[in-house]
């Protein structure tokens, strides 16, 4: 028989396919063996995932144009609006190509800024930024524990898509964290740093196996409550849950956050917990116990533990080590999570610690997290009955946090100067540097640490060497100066320095320190006058009465929220001192909420906030208005 010329350019590139799929047999055990080292698609999660043992089973070969094809199908769909079908997509080609890193973050980054920008609801939006984040937390990174950039971009989602302003939308994005965060851990005490960081701590010593191949099959893992159940006067309270239909994990949670008068969770609440039926009131006896105490804390810090390492993929110890570095960091904050996600990666992917600073400056995210909880670190939150997973947020700048940024710069300047074999002065973080100090230097004179600002005001003089202006000002010119250096503060800027110089004042009026309090109202006034004269009309602030009755009210209503503490009889004090006209604009405010805590504390409300006189007058006018 003949063979054909056509046939033998068959049988030619038969035998070449053959050829190509035996090396290719030849070279998968030694790429097998990388993977594992490497932890680069684990045999666990393969087992996992039928349909990607079927898809992974493909030659090479025919991997590549399968891939190919899907990519340029989910681009597609992702522009005519099909996003579920690109999403779809999307997890089949990290299915198919787990190892290559740049798969997830890809598509991580094209849900949360590509596809979620083509929906137009709160509810959308955060649904596919919260794809794009568990696609990396509960997915990526899990089948590659080395894939350090896969911990920088979830570090930046948080840091920038959520933590940013250039989404109209980054609001219902901190909202919904925020909400996220404070069912697990409730608000981060108002007390000392060391007291906050204590409070965390039985958090991060609660017993929890940290094995990635255990990790998220459970969200309680059993043999670990075993062992805190091992202890008598926990199982004691944990049957008592029990017995009222209350089991240990989200059950105790929901019933926690629901009947406990605990400062974490009563801060936040508008209404008081209701008591309707006969089973509201002894859970809410169960939840309240003073005997059970010490055992109910030993089970809300284990299940918070659990939560956090099976839920959001979180290790609580490491977690406790950032607020040890840093300051009291509050979870409910979307910067701290970046700031987590950041340092974490360093830690897992090249065993370094923190105190090993100088693998950490290579990821500036740090140091961009850092500054912006310095600026808006102190988070207040109030509940929302009517749509409870959208709560009222709000920030506040935190000095807590100013110390800790400004050694992560120098340490940071320090070892990039070394590295560039050039002065210190030199370093190519000394811009950001600077304008941090100089807001720093902002925020404390604000909040009365006039010798902090002095400090950070000679650090400029000596280690940076700055001259002429502003740095030979005095302190109370250069504020007001570099406040002023556009010819006028930026709106965010002036507000901040003007609440806290008001909220200031108020503090250490009720501290009986007159002359600060004349200071610090004479500060915020100031700016306020600065900040005026040059503003646009639709830029302009409020008239400054209605500045200051909203942060006497506000503290006065709850000074926890502004990291304040101050008793009820302190505040009656402080709301003696106002004019009758501060009291007529706040009265209606505060009245509902201290009339509840006057109740719950046996005080006479009208005796400790008396009306004011011409209240009814008042009332009228505003009706008028």
């Amino acid at each position: 028989m003949m063979i054909t010329r056509s046939r033998l350019v068959e049988l030619f590139w038969i035998l070449l396919a053959v050829g190509f799929l035996t090396v290719a047999g030849t070279l998968q055990p030694p790429l097998d063996e990388q993977s594992r080292i490497y932890e680069i698609n684990p045999p666990q999660v393969a087992e996992n995932h039928p349909a990607k043992m079927l898809l992974m089973m493909a030659p090479g070969g025919l991997r590549a144009p399968i891939v190919n094809y899907l990519w340029i199908r989910a681009e597609d769909l992702k522009q005519k609006g099909r996003h579920h079908e690109a999403m779809q997509l999307a997890d089949i080609i990290c299915k198919l190509q787990p190892g290559f890193v740049g798969v997830w973050n890809f598509h991580s980054w094209n849900m949360a800024y590509n596809i979620s920008v083509m929906t137009h609801t709160p509810e959308e939006r955060w649904l596919w930024v919260y794809n794009g984040v568990k696609l990396l937390r509960d997915e990526g990174i899990p089948q590659n524990r080395k894939g350090q950039k896969l911990y920088l971009q979830l570090a930046w989602l948080f840091h920038h898509k959520m933590g940013g302003y250039t989404d109209e939308m980054h609001m219902a994005y901190k909202r919904r964290w925020a909400f996220l965060m404070q069912r697990v851990l409730g608000a981060a005490p108002y007390e000392t740093t060391d007291e906050t960081i204590e409070a965390f701590r039985l958090i991060a010593e609660a017993p929890l196996d940290k094995d990635f191949r255990r990790q998220g099959k459970a969200t309680i893992q059993k043999d670990q409550l075993a062992i805190v159940l091992s202890n008598e006067p926990v199982a004691i309270y944990a049957d008592l849950l029990k017995a009222q239909g209350v089991e240990i994990g989200d059950g105790l949670l929901n019933t926690y956050n629901r009947y406990s008068h605990d400062l974490p969770v009563d801060v936040v609440r508008v209404y008081p917990p209701s008591l309707e039926t006969e089973k509201d009131k002894t859970l809410s006896r169960l939840i309240n116990s003073t005997e059970h105490a010490e055992a109910r804390y030993k089970l809300l810090s284990f299940i918070r533990a659990q939560t956090l390492w099976n839920v959001y993929k979180m290790d609580p110890e490491w977690m406790l080590k950032l607020m040890e570095k840093y300051g009291p960091l509050d979870w409910r904050v979307v910067q701290s999570i970046g700031l987590y996600w950041s340092t974490y990666g360093v830690h897992v992917c090249e065993g370094r610690d923190l105190t090993n600073i100088d693998s950490l400056n290579t990821d500036r995210i740090v140091l961009f997290s850092l500054k912006a909880l310095a600026w808006n670190g102190r988070l207040t939150y109030l509940e929302n009955p009517e749509e409870p997973e959208w709560p009222r947020i709000s920030w506040a700048s935190d000095v807590r946090f100013i110390d800790s940024t400004h050694q992560e710069f120098i340490l940071t300047g320090e070892a990039n100067a070394k590295a560039q074999n050039r002065p210190f002065k030199y370093n190519e973080v000394q811009s950001g540097h600077v304008n941090f100090i100089i807001k720093s230097i902002q925020m404390l004179y604000a909040s009365y640490r006039r010798e902090e600002a002095r400090e950070l005001l000679e650090f400029l003089t000596d280690r940076y060497e700055m001259e002429g202006w502003p740095y030979d000002l005095d302190l109370d010119d250069l504020v007001i100066e570099t406040l002023n250096k556009e010819g006028r503060p930026i709106p965010d800027r002036a507000y901040s320095q003007i609440t806290s110089g008001l909220q200031t004042a108020f503090v250490q009026q009720a501290r009986g320190n007159p002359r600060a309090h004349k200071e610090s109202f004479a500060y915020a006034r100031r700016v306020y006058n600065i900040y005026q004269k040059g503003a646009p009309t639709r830029l302009k602030l409020p008239d400054f009465r209605i500045l200051v009755a909203n942060s006497l009210a506000n503290l006065l209503v709850r000074p926890a929220m502004m990291g304040i503490n101050m008793s009820l009889i302190k505040r009656t004090e402080l709301y003696s001192l106002a004019d009758d006209r501060t009291q007529r604009m706040i009265y209606d405010v505060i009245a509902k909420t201290l009339r509840e805590q006057c109740k719950s504390e046996g005080i006479d409300f009208g005796r400790a906030f008396p009306a004011p006189v011409g209240l009814e007058e008042y009332r009228r006018r505003q009706a008028a208005q």
